[in-house]
C-alpha cells in the first residue's frame, strides 16, 4: 500500500459573504476534489489539543501523527532542524521574521516585510550576523521572511506572539515576556535601526518569536511501519521530517508562497513513492492568501492545487495497486481574522478499502463519516485501518 498526504495549510475558511456565503472551499472550482470526496470517506479532524495555540506546528504535528502534547517543545527547533543546526540541551531557537511595521516601529504592518525577496532577505541576515557576532546570537536564512535565530547555553523562560497574529495591531502589548524577554526586545529594537538604514524593500524590521528547545521524536517507521519522505518549501515542516526520520525531498522552485512549483511538487512526490511507502506533502499557499486577507488569491491558491496537482497525483498513483490519499488542511485561516483559529478541518480519505459516504462535493460542512478528536490518531487511522 502507497499512502499520500496532501496538506493543503490553512486552506480552511468560513462563510465569506462576497462568496454568497460559501466558503473558498466551496466556491472555487475544484472538480478533483469533489471527486475525491465523491468516491471516498470525508470527515473530520481536531488538529489542536484543548489548550494549545492553532499554529501550523502543532497542527502539522498532529496530521503527521505526533502528539503535540507529547513531542512540542516549540516551532522553531523543527525549523532549525531543517537547516542542519545543532541544538545542545541549554541553547534555544527563535523564528525571526523579516517584517514591516509603522508609525516609528510601534505597528505591525505586514509579517513578511511584504514578502521580501531571498536575496534582500539573506543581505539582512548577514549583516545582523556580522552585528551580533560576539554577543552569543546567531542568525541563520531560510526561505525569504523565514529566518532564525540560536541563542547558545542561555536560562530564558519566556513566551512570545507570531507576527502574523498581530497584523494592524500595535505591538507594546505582544512584546515577548519572561525571563530572557529584555534581551529579545533589545536584540529586535537594534535590529530594525540596522535594517531601516539598508536598502531593504519594504521590510524595515525583525520579528522574534517560535522560542523552543530541542525536540526529541519518535521515528515515523518505529512508529507507523512505513519508510517515507516529506516534500515541503518551508523549513517547519522539513524539520518535522527529518526529527522524524524521513527523507527530506527538496523540489526547484518550491517558495513556500503563491508563486510555488506545484506540479514539481506533485511529480517528485509521487515519484518518491517508488522506493517508499509514504510521502508527506505540505502547500502553504492557501495559508499564507489567508494572512494576506486576500479572497482571490486563496481562490487561485486552492484552484492550482486542484488542477496542477491532483491530476498529476492521481496518475502517478494509477501505477500501484494500492494507495490511499489524504487530504486536509492543517488548520483554517480564514480571510476575515488573517490568522489561524482551532477549528476543525474537513478532511478527505481516497483509495483502496476506502468506502464511499454519502457527500458529494468537498466542503468544511461535508457530513463526517469519521471524526478524529485526537488529531494525532489520523495517521494511525489512514494507515493502519483496514477499511475505511
Amino acid at each position: 500500500m502507497k499512502y499520500f498526504v496532501l496538506l493543503c495549510d490553512g486552506m480552511a475558511d468560513y462563510r465569506i459573504p462576497q462568496l454568497d456565503d460559501r466558503t473558498i472551499i466551496e466556491y472555487a472550482n475544484i472538480p478533483n476534489m469533489d471527486y475525491l470526496a465523491k468516491n471516498g470517506s470525508c470527515g473530520k479532524i481536531h488538529t489542536v489539543p484543548e489548550g494549545m495555540y492553532p499554529g501550523s506546528d502543532i497542527c502539522n504535528l498532529s496530521v503527521f501523527g505526533y502528539d503535540p502534547r507529547k513531542y512540542y517543545t516549540g516551532r522553531s527547533p523543527l525549523e532549525a532542524a531543517s537547516k542542519g543546526i545543532d541544538l545542545d540541551d541549554n541553547d534555544m531557537s527563535f523564528r525571526c521574521n523579516i517584517v514591516t511595521y509603522s508609525e516609528n516601529y510601534s505597528k505591525m504592518d505586514d509579517f513578511s516585510g511584504e514578502h521580501v525577496s531571498q536575496e534582500t532577505a539573506e543581505k539582512i541576515i548577514r549583516v545582523l550576523n556580522k552585528e551580533f557576532k560576539n554577543e552569543g546570537f546567531e542568525f541563520y536564512s531560510g526561505v525569504g521572511y523565514r529566518n532564525l535565530m540560536i541563542v547558545r547555553n542561555c536560562d530564558y523562560n519566556l513566551t512570545s506572539t507570531p507576527p502574523h497574529d498581530i497584523m494592524g495591531k500595535y505591538i507594546s502589548d505582544y512584546l515577548p515576556v519572561g525571563r530572557g524577554a529584555e534581551k529579545l526586545k533589545a536584540v529586535m529594537k537594534r535590529a530594525n535601526e540596522i535594517i531601516a538604514n539598508m536598502e531593504s524593500e519594504n521590510a524595515n524590521g525583525i520579528w522574534l518569536w517560535g522560542e523552543g528547545r530541542k525536540p526529541l521524536l519518535d521515528s515515523f517507521q518505529k512508529l507507523y511501519g512505513v519508510s517515507g519522505s516529506v516534500v515541503a518549501a518551508v523549513d517547519l515542516i522539513k524539520g518535522i521530517g527529518k526529527f522524524a526520520g524521513l527523507d527530506v525531498i527538496d523540489v526547484p522552485g518550491a517558495t513556500g508562497f503563491i508563486d510555488t512549483n506545484f506540479e514539481g511538487k506533485a511529480k517528485y512526490a509521487v515519484n518518491s513513492l517508488k522506493n517508499k511507502d509514504y510521502v508527506f506533502v505540505h502547500v502553504e499557499a492557501p495559508d499564507e492568501a489567508g494572512h494576506m486577507g486576500s479572497v482571490e488569491e486563496k481562490i487561485n491558491a486552492v484552484e492550482n492545487i486542484d488542477k496542477i496537482m491532483l491530476p498529476v497525483i492521481m496518475d502517478g498513483l494509477s501505477n500501484f495497486d494500492d494507495f490511499r490519499i489524504l487530504l486536509t488542511p492543517d488548520h483554517p485561516t480564514p480571510i476575515s481574522l488573517k490568522t489561524h483559529v482551532a477549528d476543525p478541518v474537513p478532511a478527505i480519505i481516497y483509495g483502496s478499502n476506502v468506502k464511499k459516504d454519502e457527500n458529494v462535493y468537498f466542503s468544511e460542512f461535508i457530513k463526517p463519516s469519521f471524526d478524529i478528536n485526537d488529531g494525532y490518531k489520523i495517521a494511525d487511522y489512514f494507515i493502519n485501518k483496514s477499511i475505511i
